[in-house]
């Protein structure tokens, strides 16, 4: 929208420059017949003689076109059937294009319940490893640790780190998270998406490790897009085999980088199963030992220490050495109603079991997602058709169904809106021209300029190996506004050499010959304007590339076309209403 605006305001006030200032400027500047310097002679004199060259020739393409209308446009037709057939089915798309980020965060879970000193250990093996494989870095930074009443924050971090409480995140201690500081692309040869493989092929060398998320630049726009795969059902086991097999499908093929579950380990934990005739004999119920129970393990509030204005709960529960086997947990001790101490292992049994997942859902259904992030060199579009394939040949019960979302969504969303958009600006284009040459024929013919531009936007995304994604259809909508430029100079000339008594053809040789400098001149202006943009090579440009392709491709190729097909178009058009009039 932003963009939009943009460009709206640039064009009403260089539009009103051009219809006041620059006559005004011309009329005070400008001398009738100026004597030529030396300098003009000598640079601008072979130019001018070039550009009539060129006037000279094309004029005779062009009156040699609209003698043979009919070849022209069926040869133009044929070989803009031809470029739609050979150019468009092998065409990439995307969401946003990938661009090179300066930090790389990685997410790294070892087996639930694994201590905190091994999980510090790990991270001095994995930080020696990470610093030796990547000299790029700068700073890396690392956290870890399980919030606690006992452990504000039980983290480490390397020194050029700031302190981050671990209860203000996922934490644990099994988990560890990393963050990579590489610097801006100009101090590096590498990319971050050649790192971030670099990062994942260390990762993938330690069979402890549960599943590691590394990511260019946090996610979001300008990282790595991701295709994920949502697996619906009920069924925990069915649901859990099928996006395994998803995810080892998805990984088999180099399209993808990494491939994760979103779905956590079953977490291991010992339960008090109470028997309710053994309660009932020692003169207890299952809420009383329960409270019992969860106060000698977790604590509970007993009373306040108040100093200075500030209040801190205090909490009473077993010491920890009292609380670390099924042992100790049988020997923990509640009163009945009368007085009388009873140990755990007389009102049941220490179960271990395992907890249930966090069960997420998604339209009021079950979901585990299988998240691919799109690997270096490939396009989203590469990715959706091996998700797809993968579905198709994994065999799951009628219950359970899976649907591509995630990036590859919020595309399909972008482009259905853009689609609309482009056809609301077609629409207003014609209706404007319709209204100014008050005809509708006319800028009909100039509309043929339009599929041409298209083209060329296909031309150059397959020749410069670039997706389409939303920057290019941006630079076709704004290809939709500047293409038919050109068409509008020569038949407003050509109509304009009718009104003088020409017949058509020799009306369109002349505006032809007349036009072709301005038409020159605008189109070169635009393209050479983009050109920075299309070749560029510094920080975000990877954003801007598409667009800057699309525009110059589409322009060019548009220009080439309407020099020849508009004029060859409109004449045919005159002739036919000619050979009416005379009828």
């Amino acid at each position: 929208r932003q963009l939009g605006w943009i460009v709206s305001i640039i064009m009403i006030v260089s539009t009103t420059a051009a219809l006041t200032l620059v006559p005004m400027l011309c009329s005070r500047l400008l001398r009738p017949k100026e004597k030529r310097s030396w300098f003009y002679e000598k640079f601008f004199t072979p130019v001018d003689r070039f550009l009539d060259f060129i006037s000279r020739g094309y004029s005779r393409v062009i009156r040699w076109a609209t003698i043979r209308k009919k070849l022209v446009i069926g040869g133009f037709a044929l070989v803009f059937v031809a470029s739609i057939v050979l150019l468009a089915p092998g065409l990439k798309t995307e969401y946003f294009p990938r661009g090179d980020s300066d930090r790389i965060s990685a997410t790294i879970e070892l087996p639930m319940g694994t201590a905190q000193d091994v999980t510090r250990e790990f991270y001095r093996v994995v930080y020696e490893e990470v610093m030796a494989a990547v000299p790029e870095t700068r700073i890396l930074n690392a956290t870890f640790g399980q919030a606690d009443s006992d452990n504000t924050f039980a983290n480490m971090q390397s020194a050029d780190s700031d302190n981050t409480f671990a209860n203000m995140q996922s934490n644990g201690t099994h988990l560890l998270s990393m963050n990579v500081n590489i610097g801006t692309s100009s101090t590096r040869k590498r990319s971050s998406a050649e790192i971030a493989d670099v990062i994942r092929g260390i990762l993938a060398k330690h069979p402890e490790i549960r599943r590691a998320n590394v990511r260019e630049g946090g996610g979001g726009m300008g990282g790595a897009s991701s295709v994920q795969v949502e697996v619906y059902g009920y069924d925990f086991e069915e649901t859990d085999r099928v996006a395994k097999e998803l995810r080892s499908k998805m990984l088999a093929d180099p399209s993808f980088a990494q491939v994760i579950l979103s779905r956590d380990e079953y977490t291991p934990e010992y339960r008090m199963d109470f028997d309710r005739t053994k309660l009932a004999l020692n003169g207890l119920n299952s809420a009383t030992a329960g409270a019992a129970f969860s106060a000698a393990m977790s604590g509970a509030v007993s009373s306040f220490y108040r100093e200075e204005g500030e209040e801190y709960s205090i909490r009473v529960r077993y010491a920890p050495e009292f609380r670390t086997s099924i042992e100790d947990m049988e020997n923990i001790v509640v009163n009945n109603a009368a007085g009388m101490p009873v140990r755990m292992k007389e009102l049941g049994t220490v179960v271990e079991t395992s907890v249930p997942p966090t069960i997420e859902r998604k339209d009021r259904e079950r979901v585990i997602t299988v998240n691919g992030i799109v690997g270096r060199g490939a396009a989203l579009s590469e990715c959706v058709a091996v998700a797809q394939k993968a579905i198709e040949e994994t065999e799951m019960s009628p219950s359970i169904f899976c649907t591509i979302a995630g990036d590859y969504e919020d595309q399909q969303d972008m482009f259905r809106d853009m689609l609309l958009l482009i056809i609301l600006i077609v629409i207003l284009v014609y209706m404007v021209m319709a209204s100014q040459f008050e005809s509708f024929v006319g800028p009909l013919v100039i509309m043929f300029s339009v599929p041409f531009a298209l083209v060329g936007v296909l031309l150059g995304l397959r020749l410069t190996g670039n997706a389409l994604g939303i920057m290019g259809i941006v630079g076709i909508i704004i290809l939709l506004g500047i293409v038919v430029k050109n068409g509008i100079v020569l038949i407003d000339y050509t109509n304009l050499c009718l009104e003088r008594g020409m017949d058509a053809v020799s009306a369109s040789v002349t505006a032809a010959r007349s036009r072709l400098r301005p038409i020159l001149m605008t189109t070169l202006t635009t393209v050479l304007g983009m050109l920075p943009m299309a070749v560029g090579r510094g920080e975000g440009s990877e954003l801007w590339r598409s667009l800057g392709i699309t525009v110059c491709w589409g322009l060019s190729i548009s220009t080439l076309v309407t020099l020849v097909l508009i004029p060859t178009l409109y004449c045919g058009y005159v002739s036919r209403i000619a050979n009416r009039k005379k009828k």
